[in-house]
């Protein structure tokens, strides 16, 4: 187990390292040749292409969130963390205004410990090192009234659809690390470009991914907690750049959005926090904290997947490009059946996709390795029932326990004392609980009257 001390740094090309006894020193390289390392550049330039400009301020906060990214994902956790788990990360970094930025370093800390479960330590120096130049920039871009993050899953897909169907011109953020996110992304806007070509719905996509043991004796971790972090951090980057934008879209069901644990067993590395209410409201105190009139907001935190998707605007054409959007936590576990990667059908956000397209349309174009809810429960012990037995046990305790719900929503985070918000949450989490239980229930009578009828 080690410590490591990553410092970025604008003023060497390759990276260097040393050690101590219990802590590994990393000199990040932020540039070559006067370019900027990690994707940053290729990024820099679309957006200049579209007219958008982003402030040094803005490029503070990618810069930060690179280097997080880049922590969380090259340094192993098995390996480096105290407990197999918490890893213990300082971080330098060369910022536009030290004072400004040494005034956060409570708030980021907060929020990095909560997203990754991690002890992290900020320290922030001066970067002389400029993004923009003023022969660089032009006039910034009016052209776009909505700003969103796009995965390239099922909830963003329905965002843009929905947007697109109130004719907002729509500027969407993808991050991809690997090609089956990124050619979700795409076949996605192939299909809306054919769908709506008078409205401007633009998908500028961050391509971010670090070599393989890119960090001394860090390993590779593939856990995606701080994706998030990458993912609105790019988005606030960007926005900078942009005239008549001040808010960030990032659209998740209310269900996801808390993640409760659904049992005992999982927390920890099972329990994310990526787009949590708390989590949220500490990127809105970080902004206004750094004087950006910007804010970051969840249109569907009120809403469960399957309600998403049957209030969507335009439910044919969410039909029709379900099959291309991406949910599965774990594809390539397709592989150790010889297949290519495709939906698992067992993992949790598979069966909240699931459900919700049950609910919405009573049939599921998706492909998925495993279909049959009986085979999963007669196999609850293993990889492939694990996720449903959590399931049913956490509909079990909602059923059975009168206002559970309303203690169960504070096991993932901190939340606000508002009654109000309280029980909206609360139902929130309910009913996302009982439309996976009637799709479970629905799916396992079919299938016994199907094996009667065989019989």
């Amino acid at each position: 187990m080690s410590k490591y001390y990553l410092k970025a740094d604008y003023d060497i090309t390759s990276l260097k390292f040393h050690k101590t006894e219990n802590t590994i020193f990393v000199d990040i390289p932020m540039l070559s040749n006067n370019k900027l390392n990690y994707g940053l550049e290729h990024v820099k330039t679309i957006l200049y292409n579209h007219n958008i400009f982003p402030s040094e301020l803005g490029f503070d906060i990618i810069t930060l969130a690179t280097i997080v990214y880049l922590a969380d994902t090259r340094i192993k956790r098995a390996i480096h963390g105290q407990d197999s788990w918490t890893r213990e990360i300082i971080l330098q970094l060369p910022v536009s205004n030290v004072n400004l930025w040494n005034r956060q370093v409570k708030t980021i800390k907060r929020m990095l410990r909560f997203l990754t479960g991690d002890l992290w330590s900020i320290k922030f120096v001066k970067r002389d090192w400029k993004f923009k130049s003023n022969e660089e920039t032009k006039e910034k871009t009016t052209l776009y009234n909505r700003a969103s993050l796009f995965s390239g899953g099922m909830d963003s897909l329905i965002s843009t659809i929905n947007l697109m169907e109130q004719r907002e011109n729509t500027l969407l953020f993808g991050h991809a690390g690997e090609s089956l996110t990124k050619n979700a992304q795409t076949n996605i806007i192939s299909v809306l470009d054919e769908q709506y070509p008078k409205i401007d719905h633009t998908l500028i996509n961050l391509w971010m991914n670090f070599p393989d043991n890119y960090i001394p004796e860090g390993g590779n971790d593939s856990n995606t907690r701080s994706r998030s972090f990458l993912f609105i951090g790019f988005g606030i980057f960007s926005i900078t750049g942009i005239k008549n934008v001040k808010k960030l879209m990032v659209p998740e069901n209310g269900l996801i959005a808390l993640n409760v644990p659904l049992e005992m067993t999982r927390v920890g590395s099972f329990s994310t926090r990526t787009t949590h209410p708390f989590y949220l409201t500490q990127w809105n105190n970080l902004l206004k904290n750094l004087g950006l009139d910007l804010s970051i907001y969840n249109p569907y935190w009120n809403k469960t997947k399957g309600e998403m998707a049957a209030e969507c605007l335009n439910k044919d054409v969410l039909f029709k490009t379900m099959r291309l959007s991406f949910s599965c936590s774990s594809p390539g576990k397709a592989r150790w059946r010889g297949l290519s990667p495709q939906h698992c059908g067992y993992c949790v956000p598979c069966l909240i996709r699931r459900a919700a397209m049950y609910k919405a349309f009573g049939k599921d174009n998706t492909i998925y390795m495993e279909t049959s809810i009986r085979h999963m429960q007669n196999n609850s012990a293993s990889g492939i029932g694990l996720q449903l037995r959590s399931f049913q046990y956490a509909i079990k305790r909602i059923k059975k326990l009168c206002n559970i719900e309303k203690i169960s929503i504070h096991k993932s985070g901190p939340l606000p004392q508002n009654e109000n918000y309280l029980s909206e949450l609360a139902s929130i989490y309910k009913r996302g609980l009982l439309e996976v239980d009637t799709f479970i229930q629905d799916n396992l009578n079919n299938e016994e009257c199907h094996r009667h009828h065989d019989l």
